[in-house]
């Protein structure tokens, strides 16, 4: 769910970076394009909504930046986290056969 932004704050966030995309450093025409106040670091990892996490971003380039590298970021964050909070089940051992046929049960 995305929260909306006050136009306030959006204008703050823009002219803190001198309109400037934090992805590929170009400078964003406000009035001609789209742009968005991305998160530097996603929220669902570092949980920090403030200005300084925010940084302007064309449309375009915040949306390869989300699919490529913050999806699959948020994605290994929670299965660290899970893996820390002991809900991570190992993987099950599986037996295999010798060359000559007999069963081995590993421990």
């Amino acid at each position: 769910m995305t929260r909306r932004m006050s136009p306030t704050r959006r204008a703050r966030i823009f002219e803190a970076h001198n309109g400037i995309c934090h992805i590929c450093g170009q400078q964003i025409d406000g009035t001609k394009e789209r742009w968005d106040a991305d998160h530097v670091i996603a929220l669902e990892i570092s949980g920090d909504d403030t200005d300084a996490n925010l940084a302007p971003a064309h449309e375009k380039c915040h949306r390869a930046k989300t699919s490529t590298e913050d999806v699959p970021r948020i994605a290994k964050a929670k299965r660290v986290q899970r893996k820390h909070q002991g809900a991570h089940r190992p993987r099950q051992k599986i037996p295999y056969r010798r060359f000559d046929g007999t069963p081995v049960y590993p421990k």
